[in-house]
């Protein structure tokens, strides 16, 4: 099973939820109708499902961003993952892995080798930029 990802949508029906709860007054209602409350419930659920199917392809196509620049700035790193065996592999091959755990349905494995590939392209693009004008130093 993916991540849960709370997104603004559900976060506004979790929202018109408490406004509903609570009267202007301040005080609490003594009760919701059963409609409005399967409104809100049915359309925090929808807002749920439909962010979590999303995640895992989303997750590998910023993957695929994050490489692409990487390359483009050359600081592509290489990753040690127990995917990989336990070697140091470029990001590509992590990349196809990712891809791999998500075509057998392995989305929260597919999920967390994108996020690490994101990660470090975003440390390589990060330590070429910090070290582009880099000298030896003598003392």
């Amino acid at each position: 099973m993916g991540k849960l990802v709370v997104s603004q949508a559900s976060l506004s029906y979790c929202f018109f939820l408490l406004i509903l709860i609570i009267l202007p007054g301040g005080k609490p209602m003594k009760k919701l109708t059963a409609l409005i409350s399967l409104v809100a419930g049915a359309g925090m659920m929808l807002a749920i499902s439909v962010t979590q199917a999303g995640t895992a392809s989303e997750t590998i196509a910023q993957a695929e961003v994050d490489i692409a620049a990487a390359n483009d700035a050359r600081a592509v790193w290489r990753l040690l993952d127990p995917v990989s065996g336990g070697k140091a592999v470029p990001l590509d091959k992590l990349l196809k892995a990712a891809k791999a755990k998500l075509d057998a349905n392995e989305e929260a494995e597919a999920i967390r080798i994108a996020e690490k590939i994101s990660w470090a392209a975003r440390a390589g693009i990060a330590q070429s930029e910090a070290q582009k004008d880099a000298s030896p130093v003598y003392y």
